[in-house]
């Protein structure tokens, strides 16, 4: 009894030691080029950031005083996948085509900004922004349309 015990105790050891070994994280991370690491579950949360248009300008605009956040790219297209849901999306744009007008103009002021879009996956252009947030965590999700 004492034997199986001892063996049992011993298995036990190695499977945890085993286990903990591959359970460690890599936690070096590279600079991020813009490319897309979240993406909205739905067209309608890209349709609530585009109704906050006018409000995120004036945030990104107080980028000149504060740090600025890491920023990422979140392409709507492969978010449209129907007629319905491109009308619901053009309907939010051609309503808050000054807010988003506005958010391009202080998006442009930011050449980090400038930058981070035109060196993404798609290659984005200020003029593609169609949204913005800025999220708890020090990001600024940047939702872009290629017409």
């Amino acid at each position: 009894m004492k034997q199986f015990t001892l063996l049992a105790a011993a298995a036990l050891a190695a499977v945890a030691f085993g286990t903990s070994n591959l359970s460690a994280q890599d936690t070096t991370r590279k600079e991020s080029k813009g490319e897309v690491v979240m993406k909205p579950a739905t067209l309608a949360s890209v349709v609530t950031v585009i109704d906050g248009s006018l409000a995120t300008a004036g945030k990104v605009n107080a980028f000149k005083s504060e740090a600025m956040p890491k920023v990422e790219i979140v392409d709507v297209k492969p978010l449209i996948t129907n007629e319905d849901e491109e009308k619901i999306f053009k309907t939010a744009y051609d309503k808050n085509k000054d807010g988003i007008k506005q958010l391009q103009n202080e998006i442009k002021k930011h050449g980090s900004i400038v930058k981070t879009l035109s060196e993404s996956p798609n290659k984005a252009e200020p003029d593609n922004v169609v949204g913005a947030e800025l999220t708890d965590d020090n990001r600024l999700v940047l939702y872009v349309w290629k017409k």
